[in-house]
């Protein structure tokens, strides 16, 4: 049984507006996370949510997920999926993929490659790469749970990716969404077009 952890607590101040109530492939970024997750066959989604937490709940049906505070705002994405792994405590998961809400555009089939990964390689960690390059959402199994609740913040998820590569499934997709960082009007404005240009 595999977790979904959407990191949805930041407060988006390059973008001016909460990311994950922007609108891709006409609904909101959270709620089309939300929507592949189901699809993948994820069976537990926790949002964790923070400075636009309210806005969010009255624009997103979230009964069906998890809904938790980030623990420590100041501390960034690590302080969100520290909040996510412990409301998973107590739950029969494999593993969590980390899903930040910028990354709506994940194909389904990204995810789906990556749960196969996770089971066929045994490894503890799964990474989706596009060009050798790797990206997120990033599938933790649960022995690495402990890790990442005790990861600094100055570093976050990324010292326990780093820590030994033998542990690290690298998974190839076909989409490059996995790199993208949306943080800027502009980003999502280019994200638009290249969706138009796909719909052409």
């Amino acid at each position: 049984m595999f977790a979904a952890i959407i990191l949805a607590a930041g407060a988006s101040q390059r973008m001016g507006y909460p990311k994950g109530l922007l609108a891709y492939r006409g609904r909101p970024f959270l709620a089309g996370i939300l929507e592949a997750s189901y699809a993948a066959g994820i069976e537990t989604r926790v949002v964790v949510l923070g400075y636009y937490g309210d806005k969010i709940r009255k624009e997103i049906d979230l009964s069906d997920s998890i809904v938790v505070p980030s623990e420590d705002l100041g501390a960034g994405p690590i302080g969100s999926i520290r909040a996510g792994i412990r409301a998973l405590e107590g739950r029969p998961v494999d593993g969590a993929l980390v899903w930040p809400v910028d990354r709506p555009h994940v194909p389904v089939a990204c995810v789906t490659a990556m749960l196969d990964a996770f089971r066929d390689t045994h490894q503890p960690i799964v990474v989706p790469t596009f060009g050798g390059r790797r990206g997120h959402p990033v599938l933790f199994a649960k022995s690495m749970f402990d890790e990442l609740l005790a990861a600094p913040n100055e570093e976050g998820a990324r010292v326990v990716v780093r820590r030994d590569a033998g542990r690290v499934a690298c998974v190839e997709v076909e989409d490059s969404s996995v790199l993208d960082d949306l943080n800027t009007p502009d980003d999502y404005k280019a994200l638009l077009r290249r969706e138009d240009r796909h719909r052409e």
